[in-house]
């Protein structure tokens, strides 16, 4: 008699099959759902952070950023990689669900209590005592984050982007827009943010665990564990790297520099970023799952993530001409004069928006290839390169870490293509022909809108010169699908048979 305690969770049945169904096509319905959801999202957040920008000052938005940055690491250290093993796993049983739920509900009590003890050494260490009691109560993100992480991976597991996508939405829209705006009115200050944070994480838990409530349960497993530690750790490693690179210029900049231009500076990188994330997490929590099913199908795997590459170039490149362009306006006509400083490090931020984007994929694969180990090593070459950028820039002001940081994302993007087809196989020649193109493409669009910009903004001001330069860039698409599709390619047939 087969161990039920070995028999796939209820609602899980196993990983489905893709041989039946065409996967370019599949990952990219599951993709356009998450990038629905993600684009509301997005546009969500610029809108709220709009909003506060005008209610907060930069030191405000400093501090928190600076909790938030250790914040980040303890959680992803502590997590072991527990939640996407049980995405990755070939065949999922009970005891893995019930292991893992036990694990991180453990685990995040562990790092609240750690994290509270460690509050003033972590001040110090950014030379900012105001961050001591916002660390403190961030320390509660531990044990809610915790909750939901393995109903998370189920509903990723099952491919349910749709219902994910829905609750990141709403979770940000009630629990983090919601309140932060209304504390910040009330003159909360940085703590509008914090309370934001935490309800948002409630919010989105409680959510996940009423999805994904039949196949939870309470138990423990030391064969299941191990198993999961295995892939796990690896995968660990990987998000630390990951952690580092996209974390390690916030630090030099917060330490050497100050919480005011921390807050400059981390307000221009989430501008620049929230389009990268768009197009980047959406595809990384897409893939991840969808390659993990064909993880031994070389010529499969090549295939997806070559029209990956290019679907990103051509949804991203296009975005940063129009982003380097309008970028006066955007900061200081939408942000307010407080924020002109931040000017040129977006600017040059903004220039790597494909790299942030196209890395995720790069990392999605070598992860649902199995190749976690591979795929650490990575992460850490792109962070020391970060480490160093940050460091050496740092002493030409926020531009020079901009530059720095800019240049290590660059580099470490084609170190990627390199590891995915020396240790995968998989070669990504035709994503770098398409990357070419795209680049002429932005460079010309880049100039028209520079005239464009140049012609109106006498005549009709900031805010009416950056909606007509954003509805340009819609024009343009509009334009190239009816009229000559061909510019882009095999992406962009598929992308016209999905509307």
């Amino acid at each position: 008699m087969e161990d039920p305690s070995n028999s796939p969770p209820e609602g899980d049945g196993g990983k489905k099959s893709p041989e039946k169904e065409d996967l370019t096509s599949r990952t990219l319905t599951n993709y356009m759902w998450m990038l629905a959801g993600g684009g509301s999202e997005a546009i969500l957040k610029i809108a709220i952070l709009l909003i506060l920008a005008r209610l907060l000052t930069p030191a405000d938005f400093g501090v928190v950023s600076a909790a938030l940055t250790v914040v980040a690491l303890a959680e992803i250290s502590g997590q072991i990689g527990i939640a996407p093993s049980i995405v990755q796993v070939k065949k999922l049983t009970r005891s893995h669900v019930e292991t893992g739920f036990v694990t991180t509900l453990f685990l995040g009590v562990v790092l609240a209590i750690l994290f509270y003890l460690l509050s003033e050494p972590i001040a110090r260490l950014y030379r900012m005592p105001e961050v001591e009691p916002l660390v403190e109560v961030f320390a509660l993100l531990f044990i809610i984050k915790g909750a939901g992480l393995v109903s998370e991976a189920l509903l990723l597991r099952n491919m349910q982007f749709r219902a994910v996508a829905m609750l990141s939405l709403i979770s940000y829209s009630i629990g983090y827009g919601s309140v932060a705006v209304t504390l910040a009115m009330m003159d909360y200050g940085a703590w509008a943010l914090v309370w934001a944070q935490l309800a948002q994480a409630s919010l989105l838990t409680l959510g996940f665990l009423a999805l994904a409530r039949d196949q939870l349960g309470f138990g423990f497993k030391w064969q299941a564990f191990t198993g999961m530690l295995n892939f796990g750790f690896g995968f660990s490693l990987v998000r630390i790297g990951n952690y580092t690179s996209q974390n390690a210029d916030f630090f030099v900049v917060g330490r050497l520099l100050g919480a005011d231009a921390l807050g400059l500076y981390s307000r221009a990188f989430v501008l620049m970023a929230t389009p990268a994330r768009l197009v980047g997490q959406m595809g990384d929590r897409v893939l991840f799952p969808t390659l993990a099913t064909i993880q031994d199908d070389r010529a499969r795997l090549q295939r997806a993530l070559n029209r990956a590459l290019s679907l990103a170039a051509m949804l991203q490149l296009p975005m940063t001409a129009l982003l380097l362009v309008s970028a006066p306006e955007i900061i200081v006509v939408l942000m307010g004069e407080q924020w002109a400083p931040a000017i040129i490090p977006f600017q040059i931020l903004v220039c790597t928006l494909f790299f942030r984007t196209a890395y995720k994929f790069i990392n999605a694969i070598l992860r649902a290839a199995g190749r976690v180990y591979v795929a650490a090593l990575w992460q850490w070459i792109y962070a020391a390169s970060v480490v160093a950028g940050a460091y050496f820039g740092v002493k030409a002001g926020l531009a020079g870490v901009a530059v720095g940081v800019g240049a290590a994302i660059a580099f470490c993007y084609f170190v990627g293509l390199y590891v995915v087809f020396r240790f995968i196989g998989v070669d990504t020649s035709e994503s770098l022909r398409r990357l070419f193109i795209y680049i002429i493409v932005g460079v010309a669009l880049s100039a028209a809108m520079f005239g464009l910009r140049l012609l109106l903004l006498p005549i009709l001001g900031g805010l009416l010169t950056l909606l007509t330069l954003f509805a340009s860039l819609g024009l343009f698409y509009v334009v190239v699908f009816v009229w000559t599709p061909s510019l882009f390619g095999g992406e962009g047939e598929v992308m016209r048979e999905r509307f």
